[in-house]
């Protein structure tokens, strides 16, 4: 069972499906893998898009077969809030990878037993050639 897909680009041009995405007060139980997928490819600074906010939102036992082992994936994604959520049993590495030197923050969330947020500073890049 999957969750929320927002990855559709394979050719990294900087696109991306959805302006703002808003998850507030929502649970998200026994999700396998691709519980928020929210996807911007590309290295073009001029696309200064893609808005996720996470906010009182409840992640239970999720992630069993997340091949890349994180809960929350934003790539490329500028503007993330991840707030005041709930994160419980979940078999993940991370509950996200923050790009730091964009508007990525999370703050008052609650952790047990499901790894952990980190802040990168800089996107890790793919060789395009």
């Amino acid at each position: 069972m999957n969750g929320i897909e927002l990855s559709a680009e394979t050719d990294d041009k900087g696109d991306y499906n959805a302006e703002f995405v808003n998850i507030s007060g929502c649970s998200f139980e026994n999700i396998q893998s691709n519980v928020i997928n929210f996807y911007r490819g590309g290295y073009d600074e001029s696309t200064i898009g893609g808005n996720l906010s996470v906010q009182g939102s409840q992640f239970s036992n999720c992630g069993n077969r997340e091949k890349s082992k994180i809960l929350i994936k934003t790539r490329g994604i500028i503007n993330v809030d991840i707030k005041g959520n709930t994160f419980k049993d979940n078999p993940v590495k991370l509950i996200a990878l923050l790009w730091g030197e964009k508007n990525n923050h999370h703050s008052q969330n609650t952790t047990l037993n499901s790894g952990q947020i980190r802040v990168d500073q800089y996107l890790k890049q793919k060789l395009m050639y």
